[in-house]
Formats: structure tokens, C-alpha cells, sequence
């Protein structure tokens, strides 16, 4: 699994958004189904972002947040 030691900065736009969890997404911070065609077993995270807004999205693989 590809995890980075420090999180993405984004700026956000409304709606509803897939995170990528698996580690092996080649769009982070976004979902690129990568865990499917792995197998890994594990599914993305999706969210309701209400506002635009800056986020930092987790990208250690040990947090268990995003």
C-alpha cells in the first residue's frame, strides 16, 4: 500500500465526495477503485461536504480517520 507520512491539503468543493481508504487510489485523495481491483477489501469513505472549505485528508494508513 502507498500511505504518505504527512495528510493532503485540499481545497473542497460541495457535494458528496469518495475518499480513498485502501492506500492505492493513483487519484488521492479521491476514490479510483483501485481497492476492487486489488482485492484488498477494503471500501473508500464517502462523505457530505456541506461548504467549500480547505481539508487535511489522512494519508498515513494508521490513523483510522481521514
Amino acid at each position: 500500500m502507498a500511505y504518505e507520512s504527512s495528510p493532503i491539503l485540499i481545497d473542497e468543493t460541495e457535494g458528496i465526495k469518495t475518499y480513498f481508504v485502501c492506500g492505492e487510489s493513483g487519484k488521492k485523495p479521491y476514490c479510483g477503485g483501485s481497492h476492487s481491483l486489488k482485492g484488498t477489501g477494503i471500501t473508500p469513505a464517502e462523505f457530505l461536504v456541506n461548504e467549500a472549505r480547505k481539508l487535511a485528508i489522512c494519508d498515513c494508513g494508521k490513523s483510522g480517520k481521514l
